[in-house]
């Protein structure tokens, strides 16, 4: 190769480090701003480019391949060193460490009787005793002030049906 083909394959080759940098720079220092990310793949990019332009289109598949090469060595590289851990939040939300989506006390409700306050279609307001709550019917209308029963409890999802409703499906 010739010094005029060195240089402009150089020029190629840094572009493809700086886009890397840039990428673990956004990775490991200072994550969620993503313009690191995005301007370390244009870059990428356009040391891919900057060599077909200047050098053909040998000496760009090279570049890329370089850069798909040095993609699957930095993702090994982060496995191997369990950096992944740092990326990845692996904390489990479940009931077990308090984290729950359903209103506490709702399964008290669970086949009592009460009133709809607003029209339900399928969802709205209904009154048990002296507690109003979210509620929604299996798909039927209900209107506002009919006599209802909580059928079904999932988290924060009650079902109802009209008291009525019972008599005829039974």
């Amino acid at each position: 190769m010739t010094p005029e083909t060195w240089a402009p394959l150089i020029y190629a080759l840094l572009l493809l480090i700086l886009g890397f940098g840039l990428i673990l720079l956004e990775i490991f220092v200072i994550p969620g701003v993503n313009i690191f990310g995005i301007v370390g793949f244009a870059t990428m990019c356009a040391g891919v480019w900057y060599a077909y332009a200047k050098l053909g289109t040998g000496s760009a598949a090279a570049v890329a391949v370089l850069g798909l090469a040095g993609t699957a060595l930095l993702v090994r590289l982060l496995i191997r060193v369990r950096a992944w851990h740092r990326i990845v939040l692996d904390a489990e939300t479940g009931r077990k460490q308090g984290y729950d989506s359903s209103a506490p006390g709702l399964a008290e409700f669970n086949g009592l009787s009460g009133e709809a306050l607003t029209t339900l279609r399928p969802a709205g307001r209904a009154k048990f005793g002296e507690r109003v709550i979210d509620v929604v019917t299996e798909g039927d209308f209900v209107s506002s002030g009919e006599l209802i029963e909580v059928v079904e409890i999932g988290g924060n999802r009650v079902v109802v049906q009209k008291l009525a409703d019972k008599g005829e499906s039974g």
